[in-house]
């Protein structure tokens, strides 16, 4: 049948002039009136028939704004639909084909109009969806390849790629069942890649399982717009990949570019991620490839850092049903395998574009571009900004905190001037990070202070710095500032408040991570000692402080035991009386000068400082073993004293009391008898009642000195009660006589009542059992405690 069309105003007057049965439906399309359900069937006919609407939604949408009476052409079509959808269910012979778009994104803002156009036939549709799965493929083809070429190629390229699958599968496989399905994995692909020819399945997949997702995406006209783009770029480029996977888009085309965003609908906030990240010269992925492409000509031409960035960015929209955005480090791989690229090297180059891409984020172990920065990225570009100096300071202040003030500690001497000379106590250099023995050898310190000879060379030692600890402690500081100073320009940068918390956490872990580096930051302490052959008068002595427990101990605290038996807190009063050469030689010795003589000659012991010294002259003259005396006056070879009464022996001498200086001198017990005849004095009495030999609280001390002067030797005494009132500088005596006690008597009974007032604050309830019950506890003790 010849049919002649006639001029037509609706859709249902190009449908009855289509059938040849225009005049059924000339009024109705003239007046743009929607025909009822008897009409339509009039025009449809007995005969068998098959009618097609596409595009109905922008038709009904254009038609919406032309007027027909009260009405609109758009209201009337879709009145229109709805009578014709019931006519041709009616009829047993007619069939409708009636296409809408897939999602509410391909609607473009018309999502009540699709949802009433689907409602108008949802009672009788029957729903398909023109293209699936696999489909996809050779649509795909059929639209946009005039000829796919050799099949052979096809083969070779599919049995390839299906290979290279195998090999890698069976690389990470660790049974048996898991090798099997590496080469059931590998056939898959292989038909599948022959299917899809010249393009990789895993390209088709993310924009039909992840991109279709999107409200933004229109799964075939928009898939065959952005692949058309990315074929037309690698063809006018000359690019000779064997297939078009999602590593070869090339997003430096600016065709493609825009039709890649048109799908995903992010082209504002990604625009400048793509451009700072992949494309551009200096981006992440550019430094990859340089990187890489350094140690083979061939990865060269892969251009692997690009090819990564491209997949993942491709990769950072939609998601498939039940999964985070983003994508896993094995799919990425899978899907950017191509020959001559192993698995090995895309994983290193993910890792370099990790440290590289400032808007690459790795989360949940998932890739994917954000528009946000990536904070590492950011924290290590900003710590990159510090200057070795200012990295040092922070690392000196820090190191500073560690030591916790210690007094003998000189921190970071710029050379032997920076070590002290003039004081009289031992003191321990912590060389700076930078210090090597071939630019300052640790004689030139011994030797030297400042433009003179070190005088105290005796009261030095060094702690030596670990190399690799210096470093680690450098990245922790420069973190450490990096963090701190991003937090303190946030509002600039435009964090959010998890970024913020992040950038604190990060701060927070540097500065923890800088302290407990830093308390292993010295792994040798040396020390000069007499040297015991040869002609040189010292040798430097080593202690490995690594060898050492360093549980709950801090790092002074470590250096100091390493040094401990080499410098000591307390001296003998024998050692003293040898080391001074007290004797009928040498009748008395000057204490200044006997001090000087301990910090600057290696023969002498190594102190910690001269109370070790006040208190063997304590010791001493309390056991009458030496006399201490002051208002000393030279005269020759001799010495007198000003006053006999300043001479003292066989009484307790206060170790505060001990002038250390030049006009006081520690004599023999002959000289002191010569210089200050004795003077007697009646011991005191012991109260009715008391124990045997006891002396009363008041005065003991007096007593018992003025017994041991009466008779010249004192005598054996049983029992001792003492009573006295300290402040906390006197408990240091007090532990003092205590350890006398112990010293002099090898059976011993104490019974000691210590009632203690804080005058600020007051003492830790846990730590007062720590430091005082416990120890006593300990070593045998009865102790009851009264605590409020």
């Amino acid at each position: 049948m010849r049919v002649t069309l006639a001029a037509t105003h609706t859709l249902w007057g190009e449908l009855a002039a289509q059938l040849g049965r225009y005049e059924l439906m000339a009024e109705h399309d003239r007046l743009g009136s929607a025909p009822g359900g008897d009409a339509l069937r009039r025009v449809l006919g007995n005969g068998p028939v098959l009618v097609l609407l596409d595009e109905v939604l922008v038709y009904v949408e254009k038609a919406m704004a032309v007027s027909r009476g009260e009405s609109t052409l758009g209201r009337q079509a879709m009145l229109f639909v709805q009578a014709l959808t019931e006519a041709v269910n009616a009829h047993p012979r007619a069939a409708l084909v009636y296409s809408l778009q897939a999602s509410v994104g391909e609607a473009v803002g018309a999502e009540g109009l699709l949802t009433q156009l689907d409602h108008l036939v949802s009672r009788i549709d029957a729903k398909r969806e023109p293209v699936s799965g696999d489909e996809v493929l050779r649509v795909v083809q059929r639209r946009l390849f005039e000829s796919l070429g050799d099949p052979a190629v096809h083969r070779a390229v599919a049995a390839a790629y299906a290979d290279l699958h195998r090999r890698q599968l069976q690389a990470v496989a660790d049974n048996e069942d898991a090798r099997r399905e590496a080469g059931v994995e590998a056939g898959r692909l292989e038909e599948r890649i022959l299917a899809s020819y010249p393009f990789h399945p895993a390209l088709l997949d993310l924009m039909y399982h992840r991109w279709g997702t999107l409200p933004s995406y229109q799964r075939t006209r928009g898939a065959l717009q952005f692949l058309a783009s990315v074929t037309h770029a690698l063809w006018r480029k000359g690019d000779r990949s064997p297939l078009i996977g999602p590593g070869e888009v090339d997003l430096a085309d600016e065709a493609t570019r825009g039709t890649f965003f048109s799908q995903v609908g992010e082209r504002e906030r990604y625009s400048s991620v793509v451009e700072g990240d992949i494309v551009s010269t200096g981006s992440g992925a550019a430094n990859v490839d340089r990187r890489i492409g350094t140690d083979s000509p061939a990865l060269e031409q892969l251009r692997v850092g690009t090819r990564m960035a491209t997949s993942v960015m491709l990769y950072s929209f939609g998601t498939r049903e039940g999964e985070d955005r983003g994508i896993l480090e094995s799919d990425l791989v899978a899907a950017a395998l191509v020959p001559g690229l192993d698995r090995n090297v895309i994983v290193a180059a993910l890792h370099d574009l990790r440290e590289e891409e400032l808007f690459l984020h790795y989360t949940g172990r998932r890739y994917r571009f954000e528009p946000t920065p990536n904070l590492t990225k950011l924290v290590r570009d900003e710590a990159n900004k510090f200057t070795g100096d200012e990295v040092l300071d922070a690392i000196r202040g820090s190191f500073e905190r560690v030591l916790g003030g210690a007094s003998n500690a000189v921190v970071w001497p710029d050379g032997p001037g920076g070590v002290r000379d003039h004081v009289l106590a031992f003191a321990v250099a912590y060389l700076p990070p930078d210090w090597s023995a071939e630019a300052q050898s640790l004689t030139l310190f011994v030797e030297e202070a400042g433009t003179g000879r070190r005088r105290f060379r005796n009261a030095i030692g060094f702690a030596i710095p670990d190399v690799g600890q210096f470093d680690r402690a450098r990245a922790a500081a420069r973190l450490q500032l990096a963090a701190r100073s991003l937090l303190s320009n946030r509002a600039r940068h435009g964090f959010s408040s998890e970024q913020v918390d992040e950038l604190a956490e990060k701060a927070t872990g540097a500065a923890r991570d800088l302290a407990a580096t830093l308390d292993r930051a010295y792994a040798r302490v040396a020390v000069p000692v007499r040297a015991t052959g040869g002609t040189a008068p010292y040798s430097m002595e080593e202690v490995d402080l690594r060898s050492l427990l360093a549980a709950g101990r801090s790092l002074h605290g470590r250096v100091l035991d390493a040094l401990s038996h080499r410098v000591f807190t307390s001296l003998t009063v024998e050692k003293l009386i040898s080391l001074a050469g007290l004797g009928p030689d040498r009748a008395y010795v000057i204490c200044g000068e006997l001090v000087e003589w301990f910090f600057s000659y290696f023969e002498f012991t190594k102190l910690a400082d001269r109370s070790a010294v006040a208190d063997a002259i304590s010791r001493g003259v309390m056991g009458r073993r030496i006399a201490y005396a002051t208002g000393v006056v030279r005269e020759d070879d001799a010495i007198r004293v000003r006053d006999p009464r300043l001479v003292r022996l066989g009484e307790l001498l206060p170790v505060a009391e001990i002038d250390l200086g030049d006009d006081a001198a520690i004599l023999t017990p002959e000289l002191a008898a010569e210089l200050a005849p004795a003077h007697s004095a009646d011991p005191p009495t012991a109260p009715a009642g008391a124990p045997d030999g006891a002396v009363p609280a008041a005065g003991a001390a007096q007593g018992l000195a003025a017994g041991a002067s009466a008779s010249g030797s004192s005598e054996a005494i049983r029992h001792l009660a003492l009573r006295a009132r300290l402040d906390g500088r006197g408990m240091f005596g007090l532990t003092r006589a205590l350890s006398w006690l112990r010293d002099e008597s090898a059976s011993l009974d104490v019974d000691v009542t210590i009632r203690a007032a804080a005058k600020e604050g007051g003492f830790d309830r846990v730590r007062l059992r720590n430091g005082v019950v416990e120890p006593l506890e300990e070593g045998g003790g009865t102790v009851q405690v009264e605590l409020p």
